[in-house]
């Protein structure tokens, strides 16, 4: 197995996690035009710009790009002179795209369970609560 230079990696995974940003970039700007239109059409008053979150905007873009980084690092060797085609450019901004949207996807089904307390059932369903044990239930100990 061959070895590679810590600077050749960094620069492979800054690359990859630039294009992944990119490509997730492209994904919010479909998420934004979907967004005026919404907000233009709905009988509010309220402007598209009232509704962005620039904090989800911003989280969104890491992920995009820790996901054009994994991809980058997992399926490009590095080199001194590191070369990518154009293919291997637009796969890694796929990756950022596809795996935002993925990762978003996972996390919106799985949401803090109702009235849950701080650190405990932090993650649930979003289905009801399992009802509380009786007092009293009669078991011995």
């Amino acid at each position: 197995m061959d070895s590679y230079s810590v600077a050749a990696w960094f620069e492979l995974l800054a690359f990859g996690a630039f294009v992944g940003a990119g490509g997730q970039g492209t994904r919010m700007i479909v998420g934004l035009k979907k967004l005026s239109d919404a907000a233009s059409a709905a009988s509010e008053t309220r402007s598209a710009a009232d509704l962005i979150i620039p904090s989800q905007l911003l989280v969104s873009l890491a992920i995009g790009a820790i996901a054009g980084g994994i991809a980058a690092v997992s399926t490009i060797i590095p080199a001194s002179d590191l070369k990518i085609s154009g293919e291997e450019v637009a796969g890694l901004a796929a990756a950022g795209y596809a795996g935002a949207d993925f990762i978003e996807g996972f996390m919106s089904r799985a949401k803090a369970a109702p009235g849950a307390p701080a650190g405990q059932e932090a993650v649930g369903t979003g289905g009801p609560a399992a009802p509380a044990p009786a007092a009293d239930d009669g078991a011995v100990g």
